[in-house]
């Protein structure tokens, strides 16, 4: 998947090129801000994890099971004609129940997620555009007291990447002022899980979990 994450900078940085070289930089800036509802399902939402540390520890995992999260999004990006790079920054906090455990009292839990997405923008330069994009994100889970080692309860963190599908739509209500509307879905792939005892575990079979995400944003743009 990291091939993906490749990909996508090296067209960032041919559109790059070729816009500085034709000298045709009709390009603008943005930041974009709103609130996003998420619905997530997968391997987290089925059953608890079993792992042996490398020093032969075993211990029990309990995932949160996910389901609506909800999380404002912030985007930092630039325009280029009909197409948009963008920065993006996710934050979540909620309770959940853990998945497979016997306590069905919700958990804190935390997830952050950090992501490239870019962007072609049908319409361009209309006041209404239509995107289709993609995605590739890194994503943090931390959730409280859920691995087990010896009768002793520990903080987890799930540690994950993702590619994903952009569907939006800008509508210009100023030259600087756009609503942007979103769908979004990301297929997600935990590959480690952190606690304090065991330090950094490796998932084998990875832990695959889908986000199907719907959001509204307010884009200004310079």
């Amino acid at each position: 998947m990291k091939k993906i994450a490749s990909i996508l900078l090296l067209l960032a940085g041919l559109f790059c090129t070729q816009a500085w070289a034709e000298d045709y930089w009709p390009k603008s800036y943005f930041v974009k801000a709103g609130f996003n509802v998420a619905y997530s399902n997968g391997d987290l939402n089925e059953r608890a994890i079993s792992l042996e540390d490398t020093t032969g520890e075993k211990m029990k995992v309990y995932p949160p099971d996910l389901s609506l999260i909800p999380s404002p999004e912030i985007e930092l990006g630039v325009n280029m004609r009909f197409f948009s790079l963008a920065v993006t920054f996710q934050y979540s906090s909620l309770s959940e129940s853990l998945t497979d455990y016997e306590d069905p009292d919700p958990t804190a839990i935390s997830l952050w997620r950090f992501g490239f997405e870019f962007t072609y923008n049908l319409n361009w330069p209309e006041d209404f555009q239509v995107g289709l994009g993609l995605g590739y994100s890194y994503t943090t889970i931390y959730v409280g007291n859920s691995a087990y080692m010896d009768g002793e309860s520990y903080r987890s963190r799930l540690l994950g990447s993702g590619v994903g599908f952009i569907l939006n739509a800008h509508y210009y209500f100023t030259d600087h002022i756009a609503v942007v509307p979103s769908v979004k879905i990301y297929e997600n792939w935990f590959k480690n899980v952190y606690t304090g005892p065991s330090e950094l575990c490796d998932l084998d079979p990875y832990k695959w979990q889908t986000f199907f995400t719907a959001g509204l944003s307010i884009q200004y743009q310079f």
